[in-house]
């Protein structure tokens, strides 16, 4: 039995080194994409305005691929077997498409109503508004819906490597309209619109060649989309709406500062994004269909040792990615971001941002695990009432920073808000029975613990190298984390599962 977890949790490590990988590319191309948008707009309005026409694909594909597509179709494909997994594949596409394109002519023709809320200190030229441009960025919404369903299909068949593909193909789309605008001398906001518009097709048209003929040629007049499916699809999209929402939130309240925040937020985010997306998350997203197979077995102590394995791992990750940050993000930020259009000062408020934010990795790692766990155990709506919980948290952490009118502060309120939803989502899975403690490895102390001491040491010699050039302290930082990941995973090699759910 034993053997076997051992074997089931090299799995998912396997697994989850590929989507790693896949999504390495993806969000590297994605930081350049932000690189480009920094140097060519810097922190302005038009950068404002970009960052939010960006928002909407970025939105709905975090939304799709991680959140109520994933929670309600993967279990559903397993459940349906060989035969019926096709049919659903098909239906699913049918309403989602048909729904994601009803959005996409309302954001289209009427983009007031999302520019508003999502911009409230933001004035949006005339001219953008009246040009039809945000039509073409409205049909762009049901090609990144379509491309969630097949993103949960390859999911659901183990295929991570094409389902996080996608995001290097619309990365690198969106990064040609931005270099295209500044060597023909176009308009970015065009380009952009366009590219965002040719990204998502490329996306979901490479999902679909990956896709078994069997999901698009098998017929069957069965249907398979029922109430219980539509229930789960609707509490998982609303959940993880809600969560991915967060950052958008918080953006908003900051065009209430002036002009130039919303970029500054935006950049710092993306920073923190890029270790989360390739190192954090992907756990959380090979977790979820093994552990939903698990506890449709009921086998929840096998589960228990799945989440285990995953959230320890996820904490010695997120402990190297902020023991390294903090000391070295100034000078990241001034390798990748201060250039073109952002000066020093730019780069100095988008540093302390980003210090901020490094608070939120570890605890990002516990909530998403422990939602994917409780998601898997059919909680979705329990998942749901925790989110909303929290994100009422959120807009109380957010008014000292209104009042102030301190860009700080408000990203001192998302810390908040993932502290409060972490804390909700463990006390659920106590509750439920799933573990009695935050369900650890037994040698997660040492990992912890040596991984912590190569940061310090990168730290000591960081304070050695103060003048140098930011590109040597960045590849110290590098070489640390490195290290620091190495060490901690290696402690937790010899590790023993936990041998009961409530141990």
């Amino acid at each position: 039995m034993l053997d076997t977890a051992k074997a089931k949790t090299a799995r998912i490590l396997s697994a989850s080194l590929v989507l790693s990988l896949a999504l390495m590319a993806g969000r590297l191309a994605g930081f350049g994409r932000e690189l480009v948008l920094a140097s060519s707009l810097g922190l302005s309005a038009e950068a404002d305005l970009a960052v939010l026409l960006l928002t909407l694909p970025d939105l709905l594909v975090n939304l799709l691929l991680s959140g109520g597509l994933a929670i309600a179709l993967v279990p559903a494909l397993h459940r349906a077997g060989p035969a019926g997994a096709g049919a659903l594949f098909r239906q699913s596409s049918l309403l989602v498409g048909l729904l994601f394109s009803a959005l996409g002519l309302v954001i289209g023709l009427f983009p007031q109503l999302w520019l508003q809320p999502l911009a409230p200190g933001l004035a949006v030229p005339a001219d953008i508004l009246g040009s039809g441009l945000l039509l073409v960025l409205g049909m762009s919404l049901p090609l990144s819906a379509l491309a969630g369903v097949s993103s949960a299909a390859l999911q659901s068949q183990q295929k991570f490597f094409v389902a996080g593909c996608g995001t290097l193909f619309f990365n690198l789309c969106v990064i040609a309209g931005l270099l295209g605008a500044a060597q023909f001398s176009a308009s970015p906001l065009v380009m952009l619109c366009w590219s965002i518009l040719a990204g998502t097709a490329l996306r979901w048209l490479s999902q679909m060649a990956a896709m078994p003929g069997s999901y698009i040629r098998q017929a069957s007049p069965k249907r398979y989309i029922d109430g219980a499916l539509l229930r789960a699809f609707a509490t998982g999209l609303l959940s993880a709406s809600l969560l991915i929402l967060v950052p958008v939130i918080v953006r908003s309240f900051a065009s209430l500062l002036g002009p130039g925040q919303i970029a500054a937020f935006n950049y710092a985010n993306k920073l923190i994004e890029l270790p989360l997306g390739i190192l954090i998350t992907t756990l959380a997203t090979v977790a979820y269909p093994k552990l939903c197979e698990l506890y449709g077995q009921g086998d929840s102590a096998a589960a228990a040792r799945t989440l285990a394995a995953a959230l320890s791992r996820g904490l010695i990750l997120s402990l190297c990615v902020l023991g390294t940050g903090l000391w070295s993000g100034d000078a990241i930020v001034a390798l990748l971001l201060q250039r073109g259009k952002i000066d020093a000062q730019g780069a100095a408020a988008i540093t302390t941002l980003l210090h901020i934010a490094l608070l939120s990795v570890p605890l990002v790692a516990v909530s998403s695990l422990a939602a994917a766990a409780l998601n898997a155990r059919q909680q979705t709506g329990r998942v749901l009432l925790l989110t909303l919980a929290a994100l009422l948290s959120l807009v109380l952490f957010c008014i000292p920073g209104l009042l102030q009118q301190s860009a700080p502060q408000l990203m001192w309120a998302m810390v908040g808000f993932h502290a409060v939803f972490a804390g909700l989502l463990l006390w659920q899975l106590r509750s439920a029975g799933v573990a009695g403690r935050l369900p650890l490895e037994t040698k997660i102390l040492p990992g912890l613990g040596f991984s912590g001491l190569v940061c310090l040491a990168g730290a000591a010699l960081d304070g050695q190298l103060a003048g140098f050039a930011p590109w040597l302290r960045a590849l110290l930082a590098v070489f640390t984390f490195g290290l620091a990941a190495f060490v901690g995973l290696r402690c937790l090699r010899s590790s023993t599962p936990p041998t009961s759910p409530a141990a």
